[in-house]
């Protein structure tokens, strides 16, 4: 998230050197590893990292471009930070960091010392706690903080030593901690884009795919635990539409991993944010009090579901980083959004972490569950919901249509493929109309360029619809179209049904996969299906 400061103001305080030291030392419960590092695949560490949540607003804090935990109105974390989070329920914690000023010159960009000292401290602290952890870069790359860097929108001239200040900043962490076990987990970047909520920029997203794929060389070559480590990165801004869309995101390769990895797993995970809407989860106006209406979850579910077939599906656990509603003095509504959003990433298979910097007001910024000071819950209620979530069974995953399930594959800008002929049986007389369920790809955006269109010659008379799209999705289930037939259906007719699809892009896999047809009668009763299982 961008920086949510609790207290106001702060930015125009000017520090002593004294004032930002800590106690590197003070209560911390020691770390220690016993050099067993569990190989979990996709589904063990999902089940294992169960619900999360954020420690926001302090390691990414910062002054004038230097981070320190205390900087916007935060206590100094302690060994009780952890016990509260733990206690409640919560088996991972994300640990928000900054590093901007800390990092040395060129051509070393050697990282503070005292500072890489304190970031070690406090993920041992977390650790000895059994919380699985997730550690990131944080505020370097965003274009409205003092002393970033970071910024996929630079020059072409200034991103050579971007990448090479990126690359050695992140071997130092990786080496700092290569004790760890597999409870630890590097993000690669938070948030990254260019400031602007448009359409992503080509080049610059491409940018940021350099950044990943340096981010898991880098790791990776350190050897030890960390050619072995789950690796978390994110796409543009975090965002889900720019991440599964067309848009230009791309997995990074992991050719350094351990051998020991089965070659049919993945190592690599995928970051995304959830704050939609806005104007609910986050905006402090009160313009918008409630959330839970049918189509608003529906909404939810939609957009999980691309990352759930964009990545999950494919070997890569997807991480919510990020989600989570303002206090608007509307508790049941924000129940209902972390119950909502928790179930269907629990059924999906995802993690979900949610944000909380702290702020236990109402309106903007206040996303607190504790009380930080007191090491007391002030939200109860929306920690019920999430654990209530993960208790008991999950909800079904989604139904999503594969390949070798589908009635037909319609590939971008083929000729047209008959998804069923022969003769109409007794079932099949009185239809009036055909339906055709189908799925849209995940890798092509069904938009108002992209076209299904469907053709049926029945008893030699011709009918024909077409569908387009009418958004940026992809990855969008059960989806219909139909075809209203000239005559009605009579048993003994001869009938052929054809669908192809023009595109504006080629399909690298495929355009829609269609799962079924369905015959309509007059009262729009289905009477007759047609899929794989009878063609």
């Amino acid at each position: 998230m961008k920086f949510r400061r609790i207290l106001a103001g702060i930015s125009a305080v000017v520090m002593s050197i004294s004032a930002l030291s800590f106690s590197a030392t003070a209560n911390v419960t020691a770390y220690t590893e016993d050099n067993v590092f569990d190989n979990l695949n996709q589904a063990e560490i999902t089940k294992d990292m169960g619900a999360g949540w954020n420690l926001g607003n302090q390691l990414e804090a910062s002054v004038n471009g230097v981070p320190y935990e205390t900087a916007w109105g935060n206590p100094q974390i302690t060994q009780q930070t952890f016990q509260m989070v733990k206690n409640a329920g919560f088996k991972t914690v994300r640990i928000p960091i900054s590093y901007l000023s800390k990092i040395g010159y060129a051509p070393s960009y050697t990282i503070d010392s005292s500072w890489l000292s304190r970031i070690k401290d406090v993920v041992d602290m977390a650790l000895s706690e059994g919380l699985y952890v997730i550690i990131n870069m944080h505020g370097d790359g965003y274009t409205t903080v003092a002393g970033s860097w970071l910024l996929c929108n630079a020059s072409s001239d200034q991103q050579t030593a971007i990448k090479a200040k990126y690359e050695n900043v992140w071997r130092q962490i990786a080496e700092t901690f290569s004790y760890c076990d597999e409870h630890l987990i590097f993000e690669s970047m938070n948030e990254e884009f260019d400031g602007t909520y448009t359409t992503p920029n080509r080049t610059y997203y491409s940018n940021i795919n350099d950044y990943n794929q340096i981010f898991v060389d880098t790791v990776r070559k350190t050897g030890g635990n960390n050619a072995k480590r789950w690796l978390l990165i994110p796409g543009w801004n975090t965002d889900i539409e720019y991440t599964t869309g067309n848009y230009g995101f791309v997995i990074p390769t992991d050719t350094y991993r351990d051998s020991s990895i089965p070659a049919d797993e993945k190592r690599i995970m995928i970051s995304v944010h959830y704050y939609t809407p806005w104007d609910f989860c986050g905006d402090g106006s009160w313009n918008k009090t409630t959330w839970g209406t049918e189509s608003e979850i529906q909404t939810m579910k939609d957009l999980l579901t691309k990352c759930y077939t964009s990545f999950v599906l494919k070997g890569y656990p997807v991480v919510i980083g990020e989600y989570g509603a303002v206090n608007k003095n509307n508790e049941s509504s924000r129940i209902k959004y972390v119950s909502e959003v928790c179930k269907a990433a629990r059924s999906m298979g995802m993690i979900p972490v949610i944000w909380d910097n702290n702020g236990n007001g109402t309106g903007a910024d206040s996303f607190g569950l504790f009380d930080r000071w007191s090491h007391q819950v002030t939200q109860q209620g929306i920690i019920n919901a999430i654990m209530s979530a993960f208790s008991g069974n999950p909800e079904p995953a989604p139904d999503i249509m594969t390949k070798d399930k589908a009635l037909a594959v319609i590939y971008s800008t083929k000729n047209a493929k008959t998804l069923a002929s022969g003769t109409a049986d007794a079932s099949m007389a009185g239809a009036v109309k055909v339906r055709c369920v189908f799925d849209c790809a995940s890798d092509v955006s069904f938009n108002p360029y992209t076209y299904l269109n469907l053709s049926s010659t029945i008893a030699g008379t011709n009918s024909q619809t077409s569908v387009k799209g009418n958004s940026y999705d992809t990855g969008v289930t059960k989806l219909t179209a139909t075809l209203n037939l000239t005559n009605a259906v009579k048993q003994g007719d001869s009938y052929n049904i054809s669908a192809y699809t023009v595109s504006w892009a080629n399909a690298s896999d495929y355009v829609f996969l269609i799962r079924s047809l369905e015959f309509l009668d007059s009262n729009g009763n289905v009477i007759k299906t047609i899929d794989k299982s009878n063609k």
